[in-house]
């Protein structure tokens, strides 16, 4: 029988999508890479982390595999057909008048300008609530292959409010100890197993 295998979701370290952080993101990245180290050393487990976020990992233990989502992610029609939009469109269409001296650089501000302030305002708050529907669709076509063969015994969510976050659920049903309990008499209701499931592997109880 080989290592345990240790699943461990922070799809948003930094906190960028969350409007009210608890912690700070250096605080948040601490514990995932001290979880991290610790499952690897202390209990020789074979540590995986799923997350959405490209940098920060400089530190990550080096026996730990990182699975990185953020490529595949900005592949999603949603955030790629933003990006088109409000980024690259008004870019393109500025460009020729870029170079006419200072009225081409008061345009160009401007079109920065409006681009982050729609992509702020508009598109953050609604991809915000989007976001782990997005990433739960990339997860279950990338994770599935690699773990069928040796499904992880433990799943940890990292992120905020882990219950809503749907990314969790294609590991988290193939891990034996998520599978919540059944009784003889009533059946759980559909709320009631995921907080079930989740309660196996919140930050707190890993802590």
């Amino acid at each position: 029988m080989g290592s345990p295998r240790v699943m461990i979701l922070a799809m948003d370290p930094k906190l960028s999508m969350d409007p009210d952080p608890s912690v700070e993101p250096a605080r948040q990245y601490g514990r995932i890479l001290g979880l991290a180290r610790h499952f690897a050393e202390e209990e020789g487990a074979r540590v995986e982390v799923v997350t959405a976020e490209p940098d920060g990992w400089d530190e990550l233990d080096g026996r730990v595999r990182l699975h990185r989502l953020d490529a595949a992610e900005a592949r999603h029609p949603l955030p790629w057909l933003e990006h088109t939009i409000v980024i690259r469109l008004p870019r393109v269409a500025v460009r020729p008048v870029v170079r006419f001296g200072r009225p081409g650089a008061r345009l160009e501000r401007a079109r920065t300008s409006a681009s982050r302030t729609v992509h702020r305002r508009v598109f953050l708050p609604f991809y915000r609530h989007a976001r782990p529907l997005v990433l739960a669709r990339v997860a279950r076509r990338r994770l599935p292959r690699d773990l069928a063969a040796a499904p992880p015994v433990r799943v940890i969510v990292m992120d905020r409010r882990p219950c809503r976050s749907p990314a969790a659920w294609p590991a988290a049903t193939r891990t034996p100890s998520s599978r919540p309990a059944r009784t003889a008499t009533s059946t759980p209701s559909p709320d009631r197993r995921r907080r079930q499931r989740c309660s196996v592997s919140s930050p707190d109880d890993s802590a």
